[in-house]
């Protein structure tokens, strides 16, 4: 609810948002397995109007069939998907970006129309940030090869410092847009708030 006429107008020029992701030729997910990242990633996502979706391990059919309802769209507007993937670093999580590329492409997705790319965590992430150690799953079917190649340690991908994942979110997210473009729509975006603002004058 509002106070009055004054305060709607403020709201709809708050509001206003025009779509920054209009001329792109990739179309950009964000995946992340955890909930608890979704907060935190939010701003940056929003910032972007890229797609935020929770993971939570292994995804219900339903929703990696939504997910390739949005990547069949981006396709026939003639864009290429990209979906940047955050998950921890254990069994189930390095496995991630097979299982949902083996997944979207069961569903039709070729490699024509979807890239899957695990920006963290990575092990290089994991020697440069130092997050806290936790044993590896060795019940998870996938733990015996995990443990062949890194030891009984795990990490989590939430332990590493918000601003070092918000980082990460913008640089993977700007080696795919056109940044000339995105600064435009920002620019326009900023007019046509001032051009309201105008108007909310004139007619309060």
């Amino acid at each position: 609810s509002v106070d009055g006429v004054e305060d709607a107008l403020e709201d709809t020029v708050s509001q206003y948002r025009l779509d920054r992701m209009k001329g792109q030729k990739n179309y950009i997910e964000l995946w992340v397995e955890k909930d608890a990242l979704s907060g935190v990633l939010r701003r940056v996502t929003e910032e972007y109007h890229v797609n935020l979706m929770v993971n939570r391990g292994y995804s219900s059919c339903t929703a990696m069939h939504d997910a390739f309802e949005r990547i069949k769209a981006a396709h026939n507007r003639g864009q290429k998907s990209t979906i940047l993937y955050l998950g921890d670093h254990d069994p189930s999580g390095l496995d991630m970006i097979r299982d949902i590329t083996s997944r979207l492409y069961g569903f039709g997705a070729g490699q024509e129309c979807v890239n899957v790319v695990g920006i963290g965590l990575t092990t290089a992430q994991v020697k440069k940030y130092n997050p806290p150690p936790n044993p590896a799953k060795f019940k998870d079917p996938r733990a015996k090869d995990y443990i062949a190649e890194f030891g009984p340690t795990s990490w989590e991908v939430d332990a590493l410092n918000p601003k070092v994942l918000h980082a990460l979110v913008r640089k993977n997210v700007e080696k795919l847009i056109d940044k000339t473009l995105f600064e435009r729509c920002l620019n326009q975006e900023k007019s046509d708030k001032a051009r309201l603002m105008r108007l909310a004058e004139i007619e309060v």
